[in-house]
């Protein structure tokens, strides 16, 4: 007589919340994608490479040393992810890192929401569920 193990079985449950687990984590690649590539934002590409988000951030630290002293005027060279220099008063840079940041927290919202829907959608990289770029 054959004797089956019960504990071995995969019930439809299981399946389910394997898919969910998969789509989770395309739509986490999916994210980070979109962070790294970037956004145009006033007419300077922001890329969201962990060592470019560094950099920015830390010019945003300086620029904020800045503008407490007083100094609203002195530039900065900030190079883009087209290689473009700019030249940023210490208020401007602020401005760019606040909204790339912006833009981070937004991409992270489309993907809890993504992840909340019911059911979630089949393409999880469709333009339309996420902020544009």
């Amino acid at each position: 007589m054959a004797t089956i193990d019960l504990s071995q079985l995969i019930t439809a449950e299981d399946k389910a919340a394997v898919a969910r687990e998969a789509k989770h984590a395309a739509i986490n690649v999916e994210r980070q994608r979109r962070i790294e590539a970037g956004k145009l934002i006033a007419g300077t590409y922001v890329t969201g490479r962990d060592e470019d988000a560094r950099n920015l951030t830390n010019l945003a630290l300086a620029a904020q040393m800045r503008i407490a002293g007083g100094d609203t005027s002195t530039l900065t060279t900030y190079r883009d992810g087209n290689n473009v220099d700019h030249a940023l008063t210490p208020p401007q840079m602020l401005a760019l890192w606040q909204q790339s940041s912006a833009y981070v927290s937004d991409l992270y919202a489309a993907s809890w929401a993504i992840k909340a829907m019911d059911p979630m959608p089949d393409d999880v990289t469709a333009d339309e569920l996420w902020p544009s770029h």
